[in-house]
């Protein structure tokens, strides 16, 4: 019995210390000889978690309800990973099962309160952060989702007094470095999003959250994508059925001032200045991201934020618009007017093409691929395939343009929804 008492409490170190893999080799130990000890799988359920194998995690604490369907924090485990699979009403119902056998413990109230920042309830999310607190004052959880959701229900000055509470009781807390962040990134500031999560990553290297947050504040030093970021944030807190309405209301807005402008005169210049700016609008969204990771990758700093995907995506999108002008540059070299225009629609091909090179995932894989995916190897080929055809005179060049064009129309459409 001490033995396994031994090894439980090294593992619940080695968990405390960050080395959840060396925690489990522990606790296997344990199971070894006791395979029902419900405890022990509760931390063997920890050490997948931590190690983000959440499908494990969750099947491992199920075990452990069964044996003990009494014990609260085994239904916060099983609702930790769903949460972190983003299956909310999973974790809700876990959730609610642990504060219902224990009602006094503020971390359960966290996560609900989290639960509630995600269906963008806001005020529930308050209410539930503030009844934690009311158990202990000093949990970060409960802190960290109070802010968001005062920050969210524009009480500024409310979120940021609680951020300082949180800091002043632990400074070293990469979690609320993040919040902080993430909250400043919404108001627009971005530098000071961009020291919070500086300090966060300085005590937490590794952390995933920090490293995205730092990435979009440095990436919101340019202007339009700044702006984008923050009609983002705005459409995101309205919920998902409001951005679905709002973006097919501008469509058909847009649509309805282009067509009163054919058919009023006076019309005629709103119309066309509304449809360039609708125009340069969507393509802004198309490329701005690819372009702010060329930026990064350029940077001195966020070089290092961006994921080796990213890092691709940046190579081929530049060199997409530079083969493409190189291409186009070569019709004031040839005097064949028809041999100028297979050079112009070639390079207009290949700067179309920096969008899904920029978006697309590498290093590119012919199984297991996503819808978008799996468009965007299309566009490749047909993109090259279409170009090959234009600069040989190949007479299939027509259809397979078509192709390329209707595959093209589709992906933005599927990008912009």
């Amino acid at each position: 019995m001490a033995e396994i008492t031994g090894y439980l409490d090294r593992a619940n170190l080695l968990l405390n210390q960050g080395r959840p893999k060396e925690a489990g080799d522990w606790v296997r130990k344990v199971l070894e000889a006791e395979p029902e000890n419900d405890y022990a799988l509760s931390v063997l359920s920890r050490c997948y978690l931590n190690t983000k194998e959440f499908d494990k995690g969750i099947d491992v604490i199920k075990k452990a309800i069964h044996i003990d369907p009494t014990e609260p924090h085994y239904h916060y485990l099983a609702a930790f990973g769903y949460y972190q699979k983003n299956e909310r009403d999973l974790a809700q119902k876990y959730l609610q099962q642990a504060i219902q056998l224990n009602p006094y413990y503020a971390e359960y109230f966290g996560l609900l309160a989290y639960l509630c920042l995600d269906r963008n309830d806001f005020k529930e999310a308050l209410k539930n952060a503030d009844q934690g607190l009311s158990v202990d004052s000093e949990n970060i959880t409960c802190l960290n989702a109070r802010s968001t959701a005062l920050n969210k229900l524009k009480l500024t000055d409310d979120a940021i007094a609680t951020m300082q509470n949180a800091l002043a009781m632990d400074p070293d807390n990469e979690f609320t470095h993040v919040t902080m962040g993430w909250n400043f990134l919404e108001k627009g500031k971005h530098k000071n999003a961009a020291m919070h999560f500086r300090e966060a990553l300085r005590i937490n290297p590794d952390y995933q959250n920090a490293k995205v947050g730092l990435k979009e504040a440095l990436k919101s030093k340019i202007a339009p994508y700044r702006w984008l970021l923050q009609y983002g944030f705005w459409l995101r807190n309205k919920g998902k059925q409001f951005r679905w309405g709002f973006i097919i209301a501008i469509f058909i807005g847009v649509r309805i001032i282009i067509a009163l402008s054919h058919e009023t005169p006076g019309f005629e210049k709103i119309g066309i200045l509304v449809a360039a700016l609708y125009f340069l609008m969507v393509a802004t969204s198309w490329i701005i991201n690819p372009l702010a990771n060329v930026f990064l990758l350029l940077h001195k700093e966020g070089k290092y934020a961006l994921t080796d995907s990213e890092k691709w995506n940046a190579i081929a999108f530049a060199g997409c618009i530079l083969a493409g002008a190189g291409v186009i540059c070569l019709t004031a070299f040839t005097g064949d007017r028809d041999q100028s225009a297979d050079y112009l629609v070639s390079g207009l091909i290949l700067v179309s093409l920096c969008i899904p090179m920029g978006h697309m995932n590498f290093p590119v894989k012919l199984k297991r691929n996503s819808f978008s995916q799996w468009i965007e190897i299309a566009l490749i080929v047909f993109a090259l395939a279409s170009v090959i055809c234009a600069l040989t005179g190949f007479s299939a060049i027509a259809i397979v343009f078509t192709i390329y064009l209707v595959l093209f129309v589709i992906y933005t459409w599927a990008k912009a929804f």
